[in-house]
């Protein structure tokens, strides 16, 4: 039997489809038929090539996503639970961790295993075995030891299909930062990451939550998501008028918590100076290399301000993602997410579809939706406050959906 993978042979160009032998699952290893891929902002990064410091340049045929969910296809020997313990078998619908933590290190031991100095990723390289090793193809093979979890019956493929990255991500950096039940929290940026924030903040007990971005699509979704203030980029134009309007509505303290989902290096000063006293700055959104800012570090003493970043999460953050999803799947919109997301073009892949931003990223795969969203780049640059930096080929539809900022 053999199974399909997207290949990019250039960056920015367009995959290629290739058939490679589908593995029998060694002991302890899953093989997975996904049945939805995501396309997380750092698969946007790499297909323009701004991660060349980190896959090459020119690159070696990649495969890369790693937002996916799918059916147990095959279970290796000696596998009949999942991470939970609840019994697993053949045709249940899973999510699970795309990177590897050792377990058996001084950090997992703190559990900190998105931190693990020895966590693994899968190959990206197209061709290695066991082939499957990324989101963008028909199987995933899951390495034994690898974290998987049943997604509840309650919850939709498409709305499960992120839980593995932006949720379970966030849900770990909040608990991380500490964000606690009538906490105030600034949002800065209403991507996928964004959003999901904007509701576990809510799920918290947040007792105000202020979001920041400057696409009225994006604020509006935010504010169905349980933001009390959306404030507009479009109004708000300089740092200071933006600072200002957070010690307005916090009667001039500032936020308990402040998060960068953007990934832009100048919204990290902006950002500390919208903390409290005491407060804490939560760094995800930066992913490419060169996010490099300046502060001045007597602010930060003065302030007794916190930083916290965070790469990855330990595997109880995806279980506790899951159950939040069940627990709140009629709170909020996240079908309507997932129906106003761009799909990937049939004639890409004559198949599965990924849901997300998946058409911002794979635009290659048709020459008349490239060309349209060039004509838009003009339109696409103004969505964040990025002076200096345009957004490469995002339509309006990939902006209005959850993904990483990109």
């Amino acid at each position: 039997m053999k199974g399909r993978v997207a290949v990019l042979p250039a960056y920015g160009g367009k995959f290629e489809l290739r058939e490679y032998p589908v593995p029998d699952p060694e002991p302890g290893a899953i093989l997975i038929k996904l049945t939805r891929a995501g396309v997380c902002g750092s698969d946007l990064h790499i297909w323009r090539g701004e991660m060349k410091e980190i896959y090459g340049s020119p690159p070696r045929d990649l495969t890369f996503g790693h937002e996916m969910c799918g059916r147990v296809e095959r279970l290796g020997a000696g596998v009949s639970v999942d991470s939970a313990g609840q019994p697993l078998r053949e045709g249940d619908r899973v999510t699970f961790l795309y990177f590897f933590p050792c377990g058996r290190c001084p950090v997992c031991l703190r559990d900190e295993m998105g931190s693990c100095p020895r966590k693994a990723r899968a190959n990206r390289v197209a061709g290695t075995a066991p082939y499957f090793n990324n989101a963008y193809g028909d199987y995933y093979y899951l390495r034994p030891g690898g974290f998987i979890f049943h997604i509840p019956d309650e919850v939709s493929d498409d709305v499960a299909t992120p839980a593995n990255c932006a949720l379970a991500q966030v849900l770990y950096g909040l608990t991380r930062a500490g964000l606690q039940q009538g906490d105030t929290a600034v949002i800065q940026g209403a991507g996928g990451l964004g959003l999901n924030a904007v509701a576990v903040a809510r799920d918290v007990g947040a007792d105000r939550i202020i979001v920041l971005d400057r696409v009225a699509s994006r604020l509006e979704l935010a504010r169905a998501f349980g933001a009390d203030h959306a404030l507009s980029l479009a109004d708000l134009t300089t740092p200071e008028r933006r600072i200002q309007a957070v010690m307005d509505l916090t009667g001039g303290f500032g936020a308990d918590v402040v998060a960068d989902f953007v990934g832009y290096p100048d919204v990290v000063p902006e950002g500390l100076k919208m903390l409290r006293g005491g407060g804490c700055y939560l760094e995800v959104g930066s992913i490419a290399p060169g996010n490099v800012f300046s502060y001045d570090a007597t602010a930060l003493v003065r302030g007794n301000a916190r930083l916290v970043a965070t790469s990855n999460y330990s595997p109880w953050a995806l279980a506790q993602a899951l159950a939040f999803l069940r627990r709140n799947r009629a709170r909020f919109p996240f079908e309507r997410s997932s129906r106003t997301s761009s799909r990937w073009p049939r004639s890409a892949t004559r198949s599965r579809r990924p849901t997300g931003c998946g058409a911002a990223a794979m635009a290659c795969a048709s020459p008349a939706l490239r060309s349209r969203w060039r004509a838009e780049r003009t339109d696409a640059s103004r969505s964040v406050d990025r002076p200096g930096r345009r957004r490469r080929g995002a339509s309006a539809e990939a902006r209005a959906v959850p993904c990483y900022d990109a």
